[in-house]
């Protein structure tokens, strides 16, 4: 089933879920794929850029992760999923959810993926930024 469009319903749909604890992001080398396999059920997201695989994980792995990076590990980040099935074409709703976090001072951080949108905000502003996202 193909997900909204319409960006009116994907705003009066959409009920953000916070995640449980904290996440992190850092980056490694293209060689450390395979280390990386055994945290596979805390990593969040992973992307290959040109100076290496950006990931993104739970608190539960830190210590690990910071063995196979030499960068610093940033965060902590609060974990909020947009839980409306958007189309990947759809138009609008990112924009206006972030416009509404900056316009408090709240940096964002988000990818879209099959299903839903998600954000990492600075964990400290969590319960701010989800009050702010659900009274878009």
């Amino acid at each position: 089933m193909p997900g909204e469009s319409d960006l009116g319903k994907l705003l009066k749909r959409m009920e953000p879920t916070l995640g449980a604890g904290k996440y992190y992001f850092a980056t490694v080398g293209g060689s450390q794929l395979l280390a990386l396999s055994g945290y596979l059920n805390s990593i969040v997201d992973v992307f290959n850029e040109e100076e290496g695989l950006s990931i993104v994980f739970s608190e539960d792995v830190k210590d690990g992760i910071a063995q196979l990076t030499s960068k610093p590990i940033v965060g902590p980040f609060a974990f909020i999923t947009l839980t409306v099935h958007s189309d990947l074409y759809a138009v609008g709703l990112l924009a206006k959810v972030s416009q509404a976090l900056a316009s408090e001072g709240i940096s964002l951080n988000a990818f879209s993926a099959y299903h839903h949108d998600h954000l990492f905000v600075p964990y400290e502003r969590k319960d701010e930024a989800m009050d702010i996202i659900s009274g878009i």
